[in-house]
C-alpha cells in the first residue's frame, strides 16, 4: 500500500477501465477518470500494488455533510469522511488487496480522529460482502444522487466504519 501520487493517475484509469468490463463499476463511466479519482475533498487516496502494478485503489473525501450519518455518529461534517472509488483490479482479487486497501484508510482516519462512512449501490455484489465481512454496518437506504446512461437512479447503502474494529487483514 503507498499514497497515491498524480502521476499514477494514468495507470489507475487503466485499472479502473479493466474493472467497468468485469463488473460495471463505475454505472457511469467518467469523461475525465483522473478527475474521478479526485472528488472535491479529496484529503488522501492509496494504491494497492501487485508484481510491481497498480492493482487497486482507495480515496478519501473530508468535510462530509451527511446529517444522517452526522446524528447517528456524533461526528460534525469536519470530522466525517468518506471513502471513495474503492476498487481492485480483477486480475488480482482473491489476494486481500481491498482489506488491506480498508485497513489503511481506516488506519489514516484512527490516527486523525475521523468517523468513516461509504455509501455503495445496492446491488448484492462482493464491495458488500466486504463491508459487511469487516464490521461495516449500514445504517440508511437511499436513492443515488447521480443517474445511469439510461436515467435511473440506483439504490445505494450507506455504512459506518465499525468501531475499535481490529483490521481486516492480520
Amino acid at each position: 500500500m503507498r499514497l497515491r501520487l498524480p502521476e499514477d493517475l494514468p495507470g489507475c484509469g487503466r485499472v479502473l477501465a479493466a474493472v467497468r468490463a468485469a463488473d460495471g463499476y463505475p454505472s457511469r463511466w467518467p469523461a475525465d477518470t483522473a478527475a474521478w479519482l479526485t472528488p472535491p475533498g479529496l484529503d488522501a487516496a492509496w494504491l494497492a500494488e501487485h508484481t510491481g502494478m497498480i492493482a487497486g485503489h482507495v480515496g478519501m473525501v473530508l468535510g462530509v455533510d451527511d446529517p444522517v450519518v452526522s446524528a447517528l455518529t456524533g461526528a460534525p461534517p469536519e470530522r466525517l469522511a468518506s471513502l471513495t472509488r474503492l476498487f481492485v483490479a480483477p486480475i488480482a482479487r482473491s489476494r486481500k488487496l481491498g482489506a488491506s486497501l480498508l485497513d489503511t484508510a481506516q488506519a489514516y482516519a484512527a490516527t486523525r480522529g475521523l468517523q468513516l462512512m461509504l455509501d455503495v449501490v445496492n446491488d448484492g455484489g462482493p464491495a458488500i460482502a466486504l463491508y459487511e465481512r469487516f464490521g461495516w454496518r449500514v445504517v440508511d437506504h437511499r436513492v443515488a444522487g447521480w443517474a445511469t446512461p439510461e436515467g435511473r437512479r440506483l439504490p445505494v447503502l450507506v455504512y459506518i466504519a465499525p468501531d475499535g474494529a481490529p483490521p481486516a487483514v492480520p
